[in-house]
């Protein structure tokens, strides 16, 4: 039987391996970083880590989806607050930043797919739950702008989602593995928005960056 105070020493452990795992992971990026690495920065036994997570990569996925609270927790707390166009704003951000603030790991697992490496199934299925659920999501939220006369009718609402991350997983690609060459983020954003909102591509009023 595991009392209270067991569990909560249980969670507070998790928590301080998650913890190092995300600035080691985000520093060092997930190939560098040992168990061992996050057992000596959490200040825990690497007995205790493979008690919580069984591999390195279920660990990066424990610390993807704690990546992930704050842009989740923030979305849904806001949400209800704006329009259609700016929930759409706010999810090209929030994928945009994501990217950028944990470009170390994510580069570095884009790598082991585009070079076709085999990885753990119960990782890839969870990043492409992960992605269809975002899909999923901006298609939603595309369509409900479309019904309020907020954005483009030119396509359904799944193409012009499928459109709007196949152009983001591009522009990501030439920010994570091409940064020597000069290259306009917020410019190629604002052509994204000219295509979902019909407008015009940087002249457009309220066309924020979308990463800053």
């Amino acid at each position: 039987m595991v009392t209270a105070g067991g569990q909560t020493q249980s969670q507070d452990s998790r928590d301080e391996i998650l913890k190092a795992a995300i600035q080691l992971f985000a520093t060092r990026g997930f190939h560098e970083t040992s168990m061992s690495e996050v057992a000596r920065e959490a200040k825990v036994s690497k007995a205790l880590i493979f008690w919580h997570f069984k591999t390195k990569e279920e660990l990066f996925l424990a610390v993807l989806n704690k990546l992930l609270e704050p842009y989740v927790i923030d979305f849904a707390e806001e949400s209800e607050k704006l329009d259609a166009r700016e929930q759409i704003r706010k999810l090209v951000r929030g994928y945009v930043n994501f990217v950028r603030e944990n470009a170390s790991s994510v580069s570095f697992f884009l790598r082991r797919f585009m070079s076709g490496e085999e990885m753990p199934e119960e990782f890839t299925e969870q990043i492409r739950r992960l992605y269809d659920l975002y899909k999923a999501l901006l298609t939603d939220r595309i369509r409900l702008g479309q019904e309020h006369g907020l954005c483009s009718r030119s396509n359904q609402p799944d193409v012009l989602a499928n459109f709007v991350l196949a152009a983001l997983n591009g522009l990501l690609i030439n920010l994570l593995f091409m940064s020597q060459a000069p290259f306009d983020l917020d410019s190629a954003l604002a052509m994204i928005y000219g295509l979902l909102f019909g407008e015009v591509s940087g002249a457009a009023p309220g066309a924020e960056p979308a990463a800053n």
